[in-house]
């Protein structure tokens, strides 16, 4: 019970790994990504295949063949002592479940062998989600809970450093209800690499926009932050000219739209007291023609309704047909 504690903790640990893009199946050539190890065992490593199989069966244990049988230069990710004792295909996951040794290893070794498994049979049509699941038993995290099936979008990484550097965290994003003067708090539950700056991850959350329904964007997908930095629990952001344009036709109040960025980062980021903006590296210029810039934003929750979403990943990616 001890070590299967210890497991579901490491949920909230460094969880995954490089290369999010390259999971996802290649319908041009009709070519996967398969994940194995470097022979340090300190990071996930990708070779691409093309799988043989005709039937979803066929291709979940032909898959697991080959993350057992890893190519010269590479390590599988999956120890000799641990087997696949099975698998169990739901409406839209696939539970993997593996033998009681899968408890005896290491933090790192545990991790690799998560990401491996997830990134590669999240690639097969059908399966918007993998769970692990030991001896038949769902991992449960620090709270008791059920450890959800995950997937590549679950998995926010860097091409640098190591399966040591990565990390767990919940975010708190702010965005507008419908009538677009008020804000909705939406939990995003997501592992990082700590190579990335958890400000910036906050601010590229609220570029990609809400995943509940009745929710609505701040700011358009083609905002690009120029630069960021923070400094004596000051926040500073230099967006492009794109934060100026709302993300829609419909009325979408300018205060609220920035306290969302404001609230999201002081809520999540607990060093950060207040948030600077320039565009184009100005500070002396209105935001979206209403709110003057050149001051220092602190938290502010009367624009926020009392309502939240908690959204744990993944995210349900769309299904392909077979």
């Amino acid at each position: 019970m001890k070590k299967r504690k210890m497991f579901g903790c490491l949920l909230f640990l460094a969880l995954l790994l490089l290369t999010g893009c390259g999971s996802r199946k290649k319908e041009e050539d009709n070519s996967y990504t398969v994940y194995y190890v470097n022979t340090s065992r300190t990071r996930l490593m990708e070779a691409s295949y093309r799988p043989q199989a005709q039937t979803f069966e066929e291709m979940v244990e032909e898959l697991q063949r080959e993350l057992q049988n890893a190519p010269s230069g590479f390590v599988s990710a999956v120890p000799e002592n641990v087997t696949f004792n099975g698998y169990e295909r739901g409406i839209d996951a696939l539970r993997i479940d593996f033998s009681g040794e899968y408890y005896d290893l290491s933090n790192t070794d545990e991790v690799l062998l998560r990401a491996a498994v997830v990134k590669t049979f999240s690639q097969v049509p059908g399966v918007a989600g993998v769970m692990i699941t030991v001896g038949g038993e769902q991992l449960h995290d620090l709270e008791g809970k059920p450890v959800p099936a995950m997937d590549a979008d679950s998995f926010i990484d860097t091409k640098e450093g190591g399966i040591n550097s990565y990390q767990y965290a919940t975010l708190s994003l702010y965005f507008a209800d419908e009538s677009g003067e008020r804000l909705v708090r939406e939990r995003r539950n997501l592992h990082f690499s700590s190579n990335m700056v958890l400000e910036r991850m906050v601010v590229e959350q609220l570029i990609a926009g809400p995943e509940e329904s009745g929710l609505r964007p701040v700011l358009t997908e083609g905002v690009r932050i120029q630069n960021l930095y923070t400094q004596d629990g000051v926040c500073t952001i230099n967006f492009d000219a794109e934060v100026n344009r709302t993300p829609s036709e419909q009325p979408l109040d300018a205060t609220a739209a920035l306290y969302a960025i404001v609230d999201s980062i002081c809520e999540t980021c607990d060093d950060i007291t207040s948030v600077r903006f320039e565009i184009d590296g100005e500070s002396e210029t209105l935001f979206r023609g209403e709110v003057d810039l050149n001051q220092f934003f602190m938290m502010n929750r009367e624009v926020i309704e009392r309502d939240e979403i908690e959204t744990e990943l993944p995210r349900q990616a769309e299904t392909e047909k077979p």
